[in-house]
């Protein structure tokens, strides 16, 4: 027989009797308890409560990153409209400045010729 299985090693049955009863378990049966099925329901109603959570959460997260990317967006194709609108105002400032050259040369001709022209019909 094996040295550790014999009573002599373990603690005699009276001992652990006594020290059994001198800690005694204690209960507070006055608190009432959940039946199994109360607990079942009490955790699913926990766990649904939880995942609502956690689905507010990410819907917020993702009205956040939604917002972030259409501000992103936006904000790109601002700066490309404003790259175009000046391009533009430059074509037309260019034109313009062309037009008036062209309007002040037909001027200066108009009164090259009246001079001429008045010059001619004095002598």
């Amino acid at each position: 027989m094996n040295q550790l299985t014999t009573p002599s090693y373990h603690w005699p049955a009276r001992y652990l009797g006594e020290a059994m009863a001198s800690i005694g378990i204690k209960r507070f049966n006055w608190l009432p308890n959940r039946s199994a099925w109360q607990e079942t329901e009490y955790r699913r109603i926990k766990r649904a409560a939880a995942m609502k959570e956690d689905q507010a959460t990410m819907d917020t997260i993702n009205s956040a990153m939604s917002t972030a990317l259409q501000n992103k967006i936006s904000g790109s194709s601002n700066i490309a409209a404003n790259v175009a609108l000046k391009r533009v105002q430059a074509a037309a400032k260019a034109k313009s400045a062309e037009t008036t050259k062209q309007i002040d040369e037909a001027q200066k001709l108009i009164n090259k010729t009246k001079l001429g022209i008045d010059s001619a019909s004095t002598t």
